[in-house]
């Protein structure tokens, strides 16, 4: 009885008078037992008149069930005929039922007939209903009730495919079950057939898959036309929901068919635009790494190919061994441009090292730190090998030998230079004051200049921060006390006897609370020190401000990169710990911002030699040492009447800028002591450029906007699209700098009601050098061949998107229109 009602109540929806007929009269039972409010229900035996008078002229607006327990007469004899063709009639067969539940005529009853196992499910049905429109026809309805088997969210054959395929990845058979319980089995395999050009005796899903990845392997070397295959394989990448299902897929594929040996003899030309496996990765990497060590690659040469890989769809895999190649390729090309280079001066050595040569050491960190995040992969073991060998022999130790020579002719450190470490406080801190703006010094223990670099980078990324870096060249030697005191505000630097604490103006210097009393003691200046732990702890609004609002000079201090390295047990990870520095910091400035903090200057209290690979025995001195030894460590020993060979250089405690009667040995360019118990690789306190030049970030937070992203554009010489190939170039519009950034884009062709009709093409548009044209990127979209014809003499569109911060969601970008003008010549097969 439920289900007479519920489909009687949908007739009413749509319609004030329902026909029905019970030819059996086997239903009249159900019929007196229905009652439903706002319904008159009217018995038809003989009383036609009295019936549309009744209906029509005693009660014109309420609905009324016609209920007839005879045949349905001819409509030569029917006197309710013209009342029957103005509404409608309840069926009552199995059929009927559900085309009523569903909403469908009664010309689609042999089509559920035909499929009567898909709809003796009430949950199917249901879903079925929310898909169906009133004008389908036959095919748009099986396409739906195949979306609705295969829980595709896309009805279309692509999709149901990409599920199909999940399925099976899952081992899951249910779904070729229900086809074939369904009925649907024959037609599914019959579209696809049509569709992809598949032939099978015995249709199954892998072996379609199989059929698919072979031809197009084939167009690959360009024997057939098999746009669609291609473009099922380009929608099934870019899901989100099946991407997975893909690699599994192809994995499997590439075993099956041995695509290891097929990739064998294949030149990077070949293979730079191919995405269908992994392996072809692989020897891509392969090739790369080669064409470095054998310098058959220049470096222009290894950017293009690795920046082809960055938009396809393994390169998330391969992400850290791409980056490792590039890293390696250009620090080979820049210390092949650098390794002869011979210092003139003190002051245009650190000036090339600030300008130019830091660079090297930035790329070795980044090299090394991606070769780690590959777990240190064997294919790629050649190329680091040769990276550290030049790294270590024929820069940092060529590049320190050079700079030594330097070294041993000053008769005096330049303690008092205007880039000196020393005098941080009257050049650079006390202008601020002067103009009572309040400052923040956020010092980074170990933050050596290329890592600063990095930092001032970042920062010109985020928006309304303006980071502008310069050098400090620290006191010697260079390690952590010496530094932090030399930044603060002294008339005189002492070395404690029997150690390596400085005395600034006879007081301690070491530690948070000490340095506060120091700056206690500046002149009408509210001034501080404190942890950056401590600040990351305040509350901003609340506990942060009243902390800004009570000081006029803030040291913020904090230990990550040295506190990595000197350890024995995690120097091997000081890289890591720049990484996160760098993050930290960023953190800890936009944390100063949110407390109204809008001046800071970044600085380190030195830098840092580090070398991944064991050091070799040649790296130490064999110098013997004579004298008062306070302090020894790897790069300098501190005391008094200290004598050594000539692989040291000695200083004066008077020649750094120290009061007393203190010598300073220090080994030359990057030789280190022997000593037992502590890390080499990672160490600091010498004179080399990596541990004395240090980076002053000067750093102000405003209002106005600082940073935008490129513009893209297209040449768009036709409106109009007549092959299933659609050529376009894209033109990058700017160059990126410092405030303008890369921008992602995503673009593809679409209709009006925003179906996709080809391809996506994704890309990240980041190049920083060239003319306009010099900036062009090309691709062809491919079409859907099945819904060309849907669109004929339409128009349609090349819409740009780029993705939502912090989400996996797009918006619209740029769109251009097209005149879909396809010839149906195209819809034909190559012969």
């Amino acid at each position: 009885m439920n289900e007479f009602r519920a489909a009687l109540l949908k007739k009413f929806q749509d319609h004030r008078v329902v026909f029905w007929y019970d030819e059996k009269n086997e239903l009249r039972e159900q019929f007196d037992e229905l009652d439903i409010s706002g319904i008159e229900k009217i018995h038809v035996t003989g009383n036609e008149f009295q019936v549309k008078y009744q209906v029509n002229v005693t009660n014109p607006k309420t609905q009324h069930l016609l209920y007839f327990s005879a045949p349905k007469p001819a409509n030569e004899e029917n006197w309710l005929l013209d009342m029957e063709l103005m509404h409608t009639i309840f069926h009552t067969d199995q059929e009927s039922m559900i085309l009523q539940e569903i909403g469908l005529e009664q010309y689609f009853k042999e089509l559920v007939a035909n499929h009567i196992e898909y709809f003796k499910s009430k949950w199917r049905i249901s879903k079925l209903r929310a898909l169906i429109k009133k004008d389908d026809d036959y095919r748009e309805i099986k396409e739906k009730m195949l979306a609705v088997t295969f829980g595709s969210e896309h009805i279309g054959w692509a999709s149901f495919i990409h599920a199909h395929a999940l399925a099976f990845t899952n081992a899951n058979d249910k779904v070729d079950q229900e086809l074939v319980r369904f009925n649907l089995h024959e037609y599914y395999w019959q579209e696809i057939k049509t569709r992809y050009q598949y032939q099978s005796e015995s249709p199954a899903i892998y072996d379609f898959l199989i059929d698919v990845f072979s031809k197009i392997l084939r167009v690959e070397n360009r024997l057939e036309k098999t746009s669609d295959s291609q473009l099922l394989i380009s929608l099934w990448k870019d899901s989100l929901k099946y991407r997975d299902s893909f690699a599994k897929i192809s994995d499997k594929i590439a075993y099956d068919l041995d695509i290891e040996s097929t990739l064998e003899g294949k030149s990077l030309l070949h293979l730079e635009n191919d995405d269908l496996f992994q392996l072809s990765d692989m020897k891509i990497i392969q090739l790369l790494t080669d064409g470095i060590i054998n310098r058959e690659l220049s470096h222009e040469k290894v950017i293009g190919f690795t920046k082809l890989r960055h938009n396809k769809f393994w390169y998330s895999e391969f992400k850290h061994f791409y980056e490792s190649i590039d890293y390696a390729s250009e620090i080979i090309s820049l210390i092949q441009k650098y390794e002869n280079l011979k210092f003139e001066s003190w002051d245009s050595g650190v000036k090339e090292y600030s300008d130019n040569l830091f660079q090297i050491d930035l790329l070795y960190r980044k090299f090394i730190w991606s070769y780690q995040k590959t777990n240190q992969n064997m294919i790629l073991f050649d190329v680091s090998e040769k990276v550290e060998k030049m790294y270590s022999n024929d820069w940092l130790l060529n590049v320190n030998n050079n700079w030594q020579v330097i070294v041993d002719n000053l008769e005096l450190w330049p303690s008092k230079d205007y880039h000196a470490q020393s005098k941080l406080f009257d050049n650079h801190i006390k202008s601020y004051i002067d103009q009572k703006l309040r400052l923040f010094i956020i010092i980074s223990d170990g933050l050596r200049f290329e890592c600063g670099y990095e930092l001032s980078k970042m920062l010109h990324a985020e928006n309304r921060y303006d980071a502008n870096i310069d050098y400090m060249v620290t006191g010697i030697p260079s390690y952590t006390q010496m530094g932090m005191a030399s930044m603060l505000p002294h008339k005189q630097m002492t070395l404690k006897e029997n150690s390596e604490l400085i005395l600034l103006d006879g007081q301690t210097s070491s530690g948070i609370k000490p340095r506060r009393k120091i700056l206690d003691k500046i002149p009408g200046i509210r001034a501080t020190a404190v942890s950056s732990e401590d600040i990351m702890k305040m509350n901003s609004a609340t506990e942060g401000r009243k902390f800004v609002k009570d000081h006029d000079l803030i040291y913020i201090y904090h230990d990550r990169i040295d506190d990595t390295g000197d350890e024995i047990t995690s120097e091997a990870k000081v890289f890591d710990a720049v990484d996160d520095e760098l993050e930290y910091l960023v953190g800890l400035i936009k944390k100063i911002s949110n407390m109204n903090g809008q001046h800071m200057l970044v600085t380190s209290d030195h830098g840092f030699i580090y070398q991944n690979q064991p050091l070799e025995d040649s790296d130490f001195t064999d110098a013997k040492i004579t004298g008062d030894i306070w302090k020894e460590k790897r790069r300098y020993v501190i005391g008094t009447n200290l004598e050594a060979e000539s692989s040291v250089k000695k200083f004066t405690s008077k020649q750094v800028g120290l009061e007393g009667d203190v010598d300073i040995l220090i080994p030359k360019s990057i030789n280190r002591i022997r000593k037992r118990g502590s890390g080499s690789r990672y160490t600091h306190g010498g004179s080399s450029l990596q541990e004395i030049v240090i980076p002053l970030i000067k750093i102000s937070k405003g209002r106005q906007d600082t940073v935008s992203k490129v513009g893209i554009d297209i040449i768009q010489t036709t409106d109009r699209i007549t092959t299933n190939i659609l050529a376009i170039s894209f033109i990058q519009t700017d160059l990126v700098t410092d405030s303008i950034l890369s921008r992602e884009m995503r673009a593809g062709i679409y209709s009006s009601d925003n179906e996709l009709l080809s391809d996506l093409m994704t890309y990240n548009f980041d190049i920083s050098q060239g003319r306009e044209r010099q900036r062009e990127v090309k691709h062809r979209f491919t079409l859907n061949s099945q819904v060309i014809g849907k669109y004929k003499n339409k128009r349609v569109f090349l819409v740009l998107e780029e993705p939502i911060d912090g989400t996996s969601k797009w918006k619209k970008y740029k769109k251009f229109g097209y005149n879909m003008n396809i010839s149906f010549t195209n819809d034909f097969d190559e012969f």
